[in-house]
């Protein structure tokens, strides 16, 4: 049964994002494949990277305490934590009553709590910052600190905790970007062409300059937050796949 109409004669309801699974994965694969031979292959990128925004002279990674930089971060972060909260009540309100919530059908929200929940959380920060040991830019020799440097994807002892490979951050981030284009999939019969379009724009440009601001204030190398990106379409591939695929079948 066809659904009402919205805004530009789009149907109201919309279903859930087509994606070629097998196509999609091994898409994922080889960029995987291909940024850990470009890291490990030519480990002074990340060096370079990073360079490109530190100065001795004025006090090393120079943009770390600039005001505008400080807000990027905390902006993004914030709003991290908003749609982790919204997918929370999202999911719960969905459960309960039974229905949709915000547009947005509950295993919808189900999917952004668990890529959340399974990408930033559990395996970038709860594994892989907790044991792979890779110094932070800001603290080794090459930038004024004392710890050796390693390549993404070497297990190191140069940090004990919270260490550098992936970035956190970057992986929330990511997980906002994938969050936000889904929910606008969803509430796009609702908007105006260019709302949707400025949502888009906003959904891909703010989480990935919140990612980038990682690497020009030192806290991450350029191979942290790529990884991290990784990792996130991954989680969200797999999640895809088993959630959201089931609501286009129980329509059927």
């Amino acid at each position: 049964m066809a659904g009402s109409v919205g805004i530009n004669g789009r149907p109201d309801r919309a279903e859930a994002p087509q994606i070629r699974h097998g196509r999609t994965a091994f898409g994922l694969g080889v960029a995987f494949a291909l940024a850990a031979a470009l890291f490990l292959g030519v480990p002074g990128l990340d060096l370079w990277a990073s360079s490109l925004f530190f100065d001795a002279a004025r006090g090393g990674f120079w943009l770390r305490d600039a005001a505008a930089v400080k807000a990027l971060r905390s902006v993004v972060w914030n709003l991290s934590i908003l749609a982790l909260l919204a997918a929370l009540v999202g999911l719960c309100a969905g459960l309960l009553l039974r229905r949709p919530v915000g547009g947005v059908p509950t295993r919808v929200w189900g999917f952004i709590l668990a890529l959340y929940v399974l990408a930033p959380g559990v395996i970038v920060n709860l594994i892989l910052k907790a044991y792979w040991g890779r110094a932070r830019p800001s603290d080794v020799v090459e930038f004024g600190g004392t710890l050796d440097f390693t390549p993404a994807g070497v297990i190191a002892r140069q940090c004990a905790a919270n260490c550098s490979f992936t970035s956190g951050e970057g992986a929330s981030a990511a997980a906002l970007a994938v969050s936000a284009l889904l929910v606008l999939h969803y509430l796009r019969p609702r908007l105006s062409v260019w709302a949707w379009r400025v949502g888009v724009a906003l959904a891909v440009l703010l989480p990935g300059a919140g990612a980038a601001q990682r690497v020009i204030t030192g806290r991450h190398f350029l191979s942290d937050t790529v990884f991290s990106v990784l990792i996130v379409l991954a989680v969200a591939l797999a999640l895809h796949r088993v959630l959201l695929m089931r609501v286009k079948r129980k329509r059927r």
